[in-house]
């Protein structure tokens, strides 16, 4: 019995371990532009707005998933300095640019990972601009 018990026990915490989530990105926009054909706004964000809007990615196992757009699976590619997230149902996408990776000439103050985060809604788009410290693909 006791072997039974220890056994469903390792492979219990194995499977937590397997398939815990990880935070991968948690960042704080700036910046809101909404788009459509008739019209474009650009609005600067308040605290409250930052936190509401905020964009975080995890990771599942293998899976990238868009935990505050509904948990959507995230493709992820690396271009130059540009890391991808892109939702492959066409709802949007995320790209952080490493500026540790840009040229010391390049590069701007301020934190290491800026992105943005682009999302379609019908025939517009939301695009958020922002800043994080931290990002662990």
């Amino acid at each position: 019995m006791r072997s039974l018990i220890l056994a469903s026990f390792i492979v219990l915490v194995f499977f937590v371990q397997t398939h815990a989530e990880q935070l991968v990105f948690n960042a704080i926009p700036l910046t809101r532009v909404t788009s459509s054909a008739d019209s474009t706004a650009r609005e600067s964000l308040s605290e409250s707005e930052s936190y509401e809007y905020r964009v975080l990615i995890t990771k599942e196992g293998n899976n990238y998933l868009w935990a505050t757009r509904e948990n959507r699976y995230l493709l992820h590619t690396i271009s130059g300095v540009f890391h991808l997230f892109i939702d492959s149902r066409g709802g949007g996408y995320i790209k952080i640019l490493d500026s540790d990776l840009l040229p010391k000439s390049l590069r701007d103050q301020g934190p290491r990972y800026r992105y943005m985060e682009h999302m379609t809604m019908h025939l517009g788009s939301i695009t958020y601009w922002g800043a994080a410290e931290r990002f662990e693909p």
